[in-house]
Order: C-alpha cells, then structure tokens, then sequence
C-alpha cells in the first residue's frame, strides 16, 4: 500500500509542466507606457500536454497550436508574424515580454486566468448606441483623416470595427462603463485602444497604438456616413499602363520576375507586408479565391515590402509567410517597407495608400483597375461587397 502510495506522489511530482497553466479563460495585457491593452485568451490541452491559445476578439479566433513549454517558461509565436511572446508562468499568472522583432520593439506583458476583459466600474446604466459612427482622426490637424465606426451592443458588452482608407482596424472588443467606452483589440501583431466619453454632440476620446503614440478623435453618429471606396481612389487610363516587373521583385534582383508567365493571363499583383495584418485577413481570402479560380486563366503575383528590412531578412520572412498560409501563387520580395516604393512599378502612381493594395492587369498587361485598401471580415457587408465586385471585375477581364 505504501509503495503504491510512493508512486502515485511520485506521478504528480513528475507532471508535464504545460499541464500547470491552467486551463479556460485568461486576460493578457500589454502593458505601454500610459496604459494597458486587456484581451481575452483561453487555454486548452486538445493535443495532450502542449497548450493551445485561443485569442478572442469579439467574434474573431485566432487558434495558436504551436506553443512550446520549457520549465515554467511558454513561448508563444504570433505566426504569420515576427512576433512572439515570452512569458514565465504559474497555474493562474503569467509575466514576461511581448517581442516584434519585425520592428525591434519589446514590451512588457502579463496574464491573469479568469479576470475578464474589462470591468465596468460605473453603477450609472449605459445608453444604448447607434451601429455607425462618422470618426474624424486626429481633427483641426493636418494629419486629420476620416473613419467608420461599426459597432454592437449586447448590454454593456460592445464589438466592432473602424473602418478607415487605409484599411480597418480588424476586431474590437470592449464594454459601455457609464458615459465612457473602452475598446481593444490584439490580433499578434497589433495592441489598440480606443477609449471615448459622450459629450452633447457625440463623442471624443484618444486612439491608443503604442507607448508614446496615439492621436485624438471625435465622432457623431452617422446612418449615411461612407467612405471613398477601395476601388475609386486611382483613376486609370486603359491601354496605357504595364508594371515594371523589375521594380516589382527589386529586393531579389531585377530578373527575379519572368513577366512571360502572365501572358494572356488576367494578373492580380498584391502589394503587401508580412508584418500586416489586413494584409495577412486578404492573403487568406486570396489564397482560398484562387484554388476556386486558377483554372480559369488567372495568376497572382505578390510583392512584399517589410521592415528592419535586408534582403536575407526579407527572404526569410516570405518563406515563412508562404507555408504559413499555403500560398500556391508566385511571392517576390519588393524591398524595404516604403508607400513609395511599393508604387514605382506603377508610374501613374506616387505612392500607394495603404498595405495591401491589389493592382489588375488584363490579358493584354494593362493595369485595368486599382484597389488601394482592404475591408477585412471585421466589417461584414464591406467585405462582402469587395468579393462581389473583386468577382465581377475578374469574370469581366477573364470573359474579354
């Protein structure tokens, strides 16, 4: 009897470390100078000892199955991007760093098991809020710009977007907490805040990015706001226009592009990073759209333009990127992260407005149409309608 007592003690004495961190639902933080940014994870063990993260954003799961344990230290890649996080733990904390190498930045986080997101601390009762907001970003300033607010409300708990011409801000999450609002989101390679106070007219608050970097806004609400669509913002002249495929494939040489590959073809050229992540939501959707659609004559060439940029460095990161997502259309290296550089293929552009533009060449080469920033699947029917228009251009091009 004793000895079987010995090896039972002895068991849970030896038990795989992974099994301490406890699992079900976590808050993490990434702590900035002025301010931490809350978000939601849950720990799971579906495949034995190693744990598997679920990052929870409103209605968005990021599922992370490669997670590895060392003592009582985790690390936890952020995969597609360069970035990860390192962390010692206990069976209800953890502490340790939130690394983008891409950018060289490290910046202190922690984790508590079963905090929530947000706490309301206000007993005055939340107003109900209207879905759609007109935001003006960083207002009376030269650097102002506009945006969409698209939320949800289920009793105190709000969800949603802000859509902006340079893409959306993917998923937040967060609660109404008396006159105030309190949002987030984390999706591996970005930490956002966006906190606001009712005033008469609206609303005004700060965007929160990092330590040191924020911008104010104001908004009202708006059921007819609207921003200038993705594939308005470039005027073309057709039958004008081929890409310098040279440019396009610079950051691996100038022949890095047989351009007689895509004769007689419909080209969709992406520009992109590895390090984006509205440029990562449109590599999935391209990706799935083209194993519907590479019978049809169609081809996909994505450029990639990436920070702490050299070319090894660059080179690494779209091998990686490509068995991440399991690309099977052509990726080349465009060079160092520039809106400028990522347009001198295209001459008829100075620079693009944001990471990822799609640029759409017919048979003939002729850049026919341009798309200068994505709505991701954050923003629901702006998604929708860009695959139906992305479709209706393609079967136009394919049928001429």
């Amino acid at each position: 009897m004793k000895f079987l007592i010995v090896i039972i003690l002895l068991a849970f004495s030896f038990d795989s470390p992974a099994q301490m961190i406890k699992t079900g639902q976590w808050r993490g933080s990434i702590i900035y100078d002025s301010l931490q940014i809350p978000f939601t994870f849950e720990v799971g063990y579906p495949n034995g000892d190693v744990p598997e993260i679920t990052i929870i954003n409103g209605s968005d799961r990021r599922v992370i199955s490669n997670a590895t344990v060392d003592g009582d230290s985790i690390f936890i890649p952020m995969e597609p991007f360069d970035v990860e996080i390192r962390a010692k733990f206990t069976a209800m904390s953890m502490s340790g760093l939130y690394k983008k190498y891409y950018r060289g930045l490290i910046i202190p986080f922690k984790a508590e098991f079963g905090k929530p997101r947000m706490k309301k601390n206000s007993v005055r009762p939340n107003a109900p809020i209207q879905e759609r907001w007109a935001i003006t970003l960083s207002p009376d300033t030269p650097g102002m710009s506009q945006g969409i607010g698209l939320f949800k409300q289920r009793g105190h708990i709000i969800s949603g977007t802000i859509m902006t011409q340079v893409s959306d801000y993917r998923f937040f999450e967060g609660i109404l907490d008396g006159d105030s609002i309190k949002l987030s989101c984390f999706d591996g390679a970005h930490a956002f805040a966006f906190l606001g106070r009712q005033i008469d007219n609206g609303w005004s608050g700060e965007m929160v990015y990092g330590s040191g970097y924020s911008e104010p806004w104001e908004a009202v609400y708006d059921d007819e706001a609207e921003l200038r669509g993705p594939f308005e913002m470039v005027e073309i002249e057709q039958g004008k226009h081929k890409p310098y495929y040279d440019l396009l494939g610079a950051g691996e040489g100038k022949d890095a592009i047989d351009p007689a590959q895509y004769a007689g073809k419909v080209l969709v050229i992406q520009l992109f990073g590895t390090w984006c992540p509205n440029s990562h939501d449109q590599t999935k959707y391209l990706v799935d759209w083209y194993e519907e659609n590479k019978h049809r004559g169609v081809s996909i060439l994505a450029s990639s333009y990436e920070a702490n940029y050299t070319r090894a460095y660059g080179m690494e990161r779209l091998e990686k990127y490509k068995q991440v997502n399991n690309i099977p259309y052509d990726l080349v290296l465009g060079g160092r992260l520039s809106k400028t550089a990522a347009a001198m293929p295209f001459p008829f552009m100075q620079r693009i407005e944001a990471f990822p533009t799609l640029v759409i060449l017919d048979k003939q080469g002729y850049v026919r149409h341009v798309h200068s920033y994505f709505n991701g699947p954050a923003t629901g029917d702006y998604y929708r309608s860009f695959d139906r228009r992305f479709n209706e251009i393609i079967d136009a091009l394919v049928a001429e």
